[in-house]
């Protein structure tokens, strides 16, 4: 049955006949838009032409003549009017008549691709409901209950054809109790994310984390990473270490591990110690942010007029900020000081990830320079001076293989694992909101 409509619909699309009113109806549009416009122009130049005319009679003519003149101007302008009126009208009904003559092809042709559209649909439901997957107290759910869940409701393409779903499907179907099961990456790295060779890393979130969300139900395994960035873990409760503080604004050291605003499932963060510490204090309070894993310099402002002229100097880009990073590897041949310009956007399928989009990324740029080089640990530490903001926008500039193809030591989501990231934000220099003076914060990376 799909298969006929298909050649209906290519049948009908490629007629003659419809071509020829296609056309027709172009034609008629284009000549519609001609002549409106013409008319209008029209109308538009005899209105200059009465304007200057009425200047001119009203020093020549007497009061009771000027009052007869401007009667005569005013039917002239209603003549204009009705001439677009006219033109209007006849356009519309020639259109009307042009797309009524198309409608008798176009109207079975979106019947057809609507009846297509739910066939099609209905035998990939089928489908799907065929797609199961087992668990190991032996449950068995189709790929459409398993997503009905997500944000999409629907499986992505590809859904279920990964490794690891089909590993623990042959091992359940099989009566095996799988021990230990991890993914890495093998080969070169693909062009937009950021995978490293021999890397492992977690399932995707869009296609294999709903599947096996369900197929390792009954089985105890760690938590998924991506779920502990910035959200789940339990805060890092140390004190905050006090930069500097006047009447109007202060500096905080940001310990690594703490959030700087409240996530959906953690309210410690700086704001909050802030806000219960400072009770008085209006505004947003937090000129900008660093990821919970990033420690270093975060400025507070404590009124909303100082809050906003600092956050004017960061969208006008004139505050200078300087992050030190350790990264696993050596430079080897790349240049020890240049600029990074790889745009970034979110990576819908493996949140909170990032990747690199030349489409529909926005602008992300970093100069970066080396500083040291551990050739014993095998290990290079930077300086970075990012000019845009973007998430994960150091991490990835400094991971990604047309970045430095280098992963910050401790990196969880585009390295590996250590007992911290490796990034700190130890430099900040902008101007005083209130005595326009020169401030410049520094902390020393503890690394």
């Amino acid at each position: 049955e799909l298969n006929k409509m298909n050649l209906r619909i290519e049948e009908l699309e490629n007629d003659p006949k419809r071509i020829e009113l296609k056309t027709a109806l172009d034609a008629v549009k284009e000549r519609a838009m001609i002549s409106l416009a013409a008319a209008k122009t029209q109308q538009k130049e005899q209105k200059k032409k009465r304007q200057v005319l009425r200047e001119q009679m009203r020093e020549e003519l007497s009061p009771e003549d000027f009052v007869v003149f401007e009667a005569d101007l005013a039917q002239e302008s209603a003549y204009y009017q009705r001439q677009v009126k006219q033109v209007k009208a006849a356009s519309t009904k020639e259109l009307k008549h042009a797309q009524a003559s198309l409608d008798e092809f176009e109207i079975e042709l979106q019947e057809l691709k609507r009846r297509r559209g739910e066939k099609s649909n209905s035998l990939q439901n089928q489908s799907l409901q065929q797609y199961q997957f087992l668990n190991i107290n032996g449950q068995r759910k189709s790929l459409l209950p398993i997503f009905a869940d997500t944000p999409l409701q629907r499986p992505p393409p590809g859904a279920g054809d990964c490794a690891a779903p089909k590993l623990l499907q042959q091992a359940f179907v099989s009566g095996f109790k799988p021990i230990a099961m991890a993914e890495f990456w093998y080969g070169d790295s693909p062009l937009l994310e950021v995978r490293k060779h021999n890397f492992y890393y977690p399932a995707c979130r869009g296609r294999c984390e709903p599947i096996l969300r369900h197929m390792l139900q009954g089985m105890n395994v760690e938590d998924n990473p991506l779920d502990l960035v910035g959200e789940e873990v339990e805060s890092n409760k140390t004190s905050l270490e006090i930069v500097f503080e006047d009447e109007f604004i202060m500096a905080v050291n940001k310990p690594n591990e703490m959030l700087s605003t409240p996530g959906r499932h953690q309210e410690y963060s700086v704001y909050t110690i802030i806000k219960e510490s400072y009770p008085s204090a209006t505004g947003p309070l937090l000129v900008h942010r660093l990821d919970m894993s990033t420690s270093g310099v975060l400025l507070i402002a404590k009124d909303k007029d100082s809050h906003q002229i600092l956050q004017e100097q960061f969208i006008n880009r004139t505050v200078k900020k300087r992050y030190t990073a350790l990264l696993e590897g050596l430079f080897d041949n790349r240049e020890e000081k240049g600029f990074i310009d790889l745009p970034l956007a979110l990576d819908y399928l493996n949140r909170p990830m990032q990747k690199v989009d030349y489409n529909e990324g926005k602008a992300a740029q970093t100069f970066y320079e080396v500083v040291d080089t551990d050739l014993e640990k095998n290990r290079t530490k930077v300086h970075f001076y990012p000019r845009t903001g973007r998430t994960h926008q150091l991490r990835v500039h400094a991971a990604h293989e047309q970045g430095l193809n280098l992963p910050i030591v401790g990196d969880d989501i585009y390295g590996q694992r250590n007992e911290r990231l490796h990034l700190h934000a130890d430099f900040i220099e902008f101007l005083h909101p209130v005595t326009n003076k020169t401030m410049t914060f520094s902390v020393k990376a503890p690394f």
